[in-house]
């Protein structure tokens, strides 16, 4: 059998595989294995296990449940409410003020938590009783906290720019830092389409300077948690991994201190953690025998080459390939997507000439709308559940966020100092 139809076959029955509703991380093992059996490889079971081995054999993959343990353990605090009460007190009386307060604690708890779902979750749990309370439309309401969630993947610390620099060698402290200026200004894009398409709120007036203060002293240990993440990263006195152990500690004691947290929330938060994280962990580790098969067969390297000899161009690859990703981003989860594609699609990317920093940035950014489009966007599902929302009328308001997730794809290929300014300011670790 030749090397062309032994990949094409393998491809074939992976498909055939998630069709069928099997696992992604069993995919991924079963195809790379019959992969290597096709082929006629020797010692194909050892080999299998060395290179999942080796693939989780990492120091940074332990920032991965440290980070998740750390957005878990605040979820159960529920200092949460704090954080939105702070927000509000900042641009309450702003026109759409209680939408922009939302984006705001979606923006500060995606710097401490790094999962998308996690933040959509814990903000979304708090603000949709108060969005509701001031005739936000539900749907509206829905679909605004479900893209504040994805912020949490694309400011630091992010789990999926942790496992993209595990994927291309790459600093995570580089890649954590390179998602600060991008996600600012989503953000940003989110909070002025929500002042331009809300009226006032009602009963909105002007906070007092003490009212300001109380709400900032209130939210106090939860703000600075994501500045000492940040200082620790940026000023490269720690590594990623050990700033998410220090995270895991501080949350620890602010829960107890501030009487939010005790031994049965700490289990409970350990244990989703643990659940969390034993996913993600799968996924790497097959992901890896997959990988290997792709590297083995030179698809990377003979897809690069089609599209060089193409005539695409830098505009038309770069559209290519976010027509891609938005296609298979309605019917894969969002990790196991980018593990999927980043092996083949790492090399096209340098081939035409895009920064490896930017081109992580645009990878979290389409895993982003992976998550806010149907059928399979978990936030879109997770924010329907807590708040009651029906998922059609989530899906009716998306649309725009899902637009200005593209324009940034666009904005950090074309623009990649969005992405390497700030780290190249910096004295980095791993």
């Amino acid at each position: 059998m030749t090397m062309e139809y032994a990949v094409l076959g393998i491809i074939a029955f992976f498909v055939l595989c998630l069709v069928c509703s099997v696992p992604v991380f069993v995919a991924m093992g079963a195809s790379a294995v019959l992969g290597g059996f096709v082929l006629g490889r020797d010692n194909l079971f050892q080999d299998a296990a060395l290179n999942a081995y080796n693939a989780l054999n990492s120091f940074v993959l332990l920032a991965v449940p440290l980070y998740i343990l750390a957005g878990t353990l605040l979820q159960e605090t529920g200092l949460s409410k704090r954080l939105f009460a702070f927000a509000a007190a900042l641009v309450s009386n702003i026109r759409g003020g209680l939408g922009v307060a939302t984006v705001i604690a979606c923006a500060i708890f995606a710097a401490i938590s790094g999962s998308s779902v996690a933040t959509a979750a814990t903000i979304g749990l708090v603000a949709i009783p108060i969005l509701k309370q001031n005739g936000y439309p539900p749907g509206r309401s829905g679909a605004l906290i479900a893209a504040g969630g994805t912020l949490g993947i694309l400011i630091p610390p992010s789990i999926a720019l942790l496992l993209y620099g595990v994927l291309t060698n790459q600093s995570i402290g580089a890649l954590f830092v390179a998602g600060v200026m991008p996600g600012i200004a989503l953000a940003t894009l989110m909070a002025v389409y929500t002042i331009l398409t809300n009226p006032r709120d009602p009963g909105s007036k002007k906070p007092t300077a003490r009212e300001i203060g109380q709400a900032t002293v209130n939210a106090g240990p939860i703000l600075l948690l994501p500045i000492l993440i940040f200082y620790g990263i940026y000023s490269g006195l720690a590594t990623a991994t050990e700033v998410a152990a220090l995270a895991v500690v501080y949350t620890v004691v602010v829960g107890f201190a501030s009487r939010t947290l005790n031994l049965r929330k700490l289990y409970k938060a350990g244990l989703s953690a643990t659940h969390a994280s034993v996913m993600i962990l799968m996924l790497v580790a097959f992901g890896a025998l997959l990988t290997h098969f792709l590297t083995v067969t030179r698809v990377p390297l003979l897809l690069t080459e089609v599209i060089a000899g193409s005539g695409l161009g830098f505009f038309g690859t770069l559209t290519l390939m976010i027509v891609f990703y938005l296609v298979l981003g309605m019917f894969l989860e969002a990790l196991s997507m980018m593990l999927i594609t980043i092996p083949i699609l790492y090399p096209v990317a340098m081939a035409i000439g895009m920064d490896p920093l930017a081109f992580g940035i645009f990878v979290v950014l389409a895993i982003e709308i992976a998550q806010i489009t149907p059928p399979v966007g978990i936030n879109l599902f997770t924010v329907s559940q807590i708040g009651k929302v029906p998922f059609e009328s989530i899906i009716r308001s998306i649309v725009p966020y899902v637009v200005m997730a593209v324009l940034m794809m666009y904005a950090v290929a074309y623009w990649p100092e969005l992405a390497t300014w700030l780290p190249q300011t910096m004295d980095y670790k791993q």
